[in-house]
């Protein structure tokens, strides 16, 4: 089965963020655990350090890699390119908005008015 668009590039970023430190292609194919090449792991660190999403640091004649971004600000990131390229941001925002659960609105309710909740 064909996997999504962009879910190997989520997967290599999830075991970089579980990292505590900076990790070789062959330590990041065996957190995924994915039966892949090495190959396969390698063109996605040059493509996410080609979008500025990873660095990198030599370690012999290897390279280490890091995520520059957490998590949570990835996604803010993606959320604001996509608001970025819609004529209809309150419709986007309101069909977001009307999506979340209970507890992400609260959370969103409390980060608008200023942590105050």
């Amino acid at each position: 089965m064909r996997r999504p668009d962009g879910a190997l590039e989520d997967d290599v970023l999830r075991a970089l963020w579980n990292a505590d430190q900076a990790l070789l292609p062959a330590e990041i194919l065996a957190q995924t655990g994915l039966d892949l090449a090495y190959t396969s792991i390698a063109t996605v660190l040059t493509r996410l350090l080609d979008k500025g999403l990873v660095e990198r640091e030599a370690d012999g004649r290897a390279f280490r890699y890091r995520a520059v971004l957490g998590e949570g600000a990835l996604a803010a990131q993606r959320i604001a390119a996509i608001l970025s390229h819609t004529t209809d941001r309150r419709g986007a925002l309101a069909g977001f908005v009307s999506g979340l659960g209970k507890r992400d609105a609260a959370t969103l309710r409390a980060l608008l008015d200023g942590g105050r909740r």
